[in-house]
């Protein structure tokens, strides 16, 4: 079987999506004797192979105010690339052109089987808000509506539809799109792990052993709410306790790993902000989970995450989340693991973050976290679910 994805979210400094298809590529290759296609867009045309994993890169625009990522428009390339490598699998991973060209192409190969993910919930989080913002509610909840009709004709031409969390299942039969498999993602559990723990990168940040050093990893965006977790950072030492306030020292440091539209005016606000450090985004994986295990716990703002694959990564390293009660962070993070509060309230948040403190609860709720990720999230649970399906399809 050969089996092709389809996406726009695959770049040197992608998130979730890339990190679950390149664990799909190395799943395939040890596991199963398929081949894997890769479509792309890139910086200009490139086709490269690795033993049965494929790459084909297309030339495609810089999504403006999105850099790097990028916008696939020419299809008909796409629709060559396809041709030339005759998937019998396609999973879509982008709603915009190419799923167009999938179906397209499936029109004339009838044993071609179309899967879409549903990584993002397009209507909610992307098109009400900002239709909102510039022309008012009235036209926000019209164009969320027509987005709502988008996804139900894209999805309900699909042989099947996944989710990665029952909450964004949910969202999606909301459109009229019934019956998604839901299908957790997974984290790699050797990479992550509490024994990375550093002291050495604790004191980079300037945090003894018993200091409190806060991390968050991910793109630095409004919708990641990362202005929101600086506020919390200013407002902690209203809320710890005396003993917690180090004399000579910021009482809690709080690291940004990341890259975005808001990562200038982030390191401009460092500058002013004691223990507050902003840090590129991290492409080893490996250097990604010793900061997290170095840090004391995670913090996680954003109301419309459809699986929080950095938090299971965090809990993965032994650490507690504080988040927001919202989206699939209710899913993620279960009272013994970690504590949730209203949205967008810095307030709360940084309550919830000195309630641990003062509880002496950080490490043991960490502890949990690694015991429920251990539990529940693998990729070879995630893989060998989604190439099951494949085969009944």
């Amino acid at each position: 079987m050969t089996v092709c994805d389809l996406t726009y979210a695959y770049n040197e400094v992608s998130g979730g999506i890339r990190t679950y298809i390149d664990a799909k590529r190395r799943y395939i290759r040890d596991h199963t004797d398929w081949r894997h296609l890769l479509i792309i867009p890139g910086a200009e045309d490139a086709f490269s192979q690795n033993g049965r994993l494929a790459t084909r890169r297309i030339r495609s625009p810089v999504l403006p105010g999105a850099a790097p990522y990028r916008l696939i428009w020419r299809v008909d390339k796409v629709l060559r690339a396809l041709r030339r490598r005759r998937p019998d699998l396609i999973e879509l991973g982008s709603l915009y052109t190419l799923p167009w060209a999938a179906f397209y192409y499936r029109r004339h190969h009838p044993s071609c089987r179309v899967v879409g993910f549903y990584h993002t919930d397009l209507p909610s989080v992307y098109v009400r808000p900002v239709v909102s913002q510039w022309l008012g509610e009235r036209a926000g909840t019209a164009a969320f509506r027509l987005a709502a009709r988008y996804v139900r004709a894209l999805y309900g031409r699909c042989d099947a539809t996944v989710t990665a969390s029952p909450a964004l299942r949910e969202k999606l039969a909301a459109t009229g799109v019934h019956g998604a498999h839901c299908i957790s993602l997974g984290v790699n559990l050797e990479t992550f792990h509490p024994r990375r723990r550093s002291t050495a990168i604790r004191r980079r940040f300037g945090v003894e052993d018993d200091g409190l050093l806060l991390v968050y990893a991910g793109r630095f965006d409004t919708e990641k709410r990362v202005r929101m977790l600086v506020e919390v950072l200013e407002r902690l030492p209203g809320h710890l306790p005396a003993q917690h306030l180090p004399a000579g020292a910021p009482p809690a440091s709080l690291v940004l790993a990341g890259q975005g539209p808001l990562e200038e005016e982030l390191r401009q606000k460092a500058q002013s902000t004691p223990g507050l450090h902003v840090v590129p985004f991290v492409k080893d994986k490996k250097e990604l989970a010793r900061l997290l295990a170095s840090a004391d716990g995670y913090l996680a703002g954003n109301p419309n995450e459809t699986f929080g694959l950095s938090v299971v990564e965090a809990q993965a390293c032994g650490l507690p989340v504080v988040g927001v009660g919202a989206g699939a962070l209710v899913e993620r993070v279960p009272e013994a693991v970690g504590a949730l509060g209203p949205v967008d309230d810095p307030e709360a948040m940084a309550r919830n973050v000195a309630r641990l403190v003062s509880e002496g609860a950080l490490r043991e709720r960490g502890e949990r976290a690694r015991a429920l990720v251990e539990e529940r999230f693998s990729w070879t649970r995630t893989f060998d679910q989604i190439t099951a399906l494949y085969r009944e399809l």
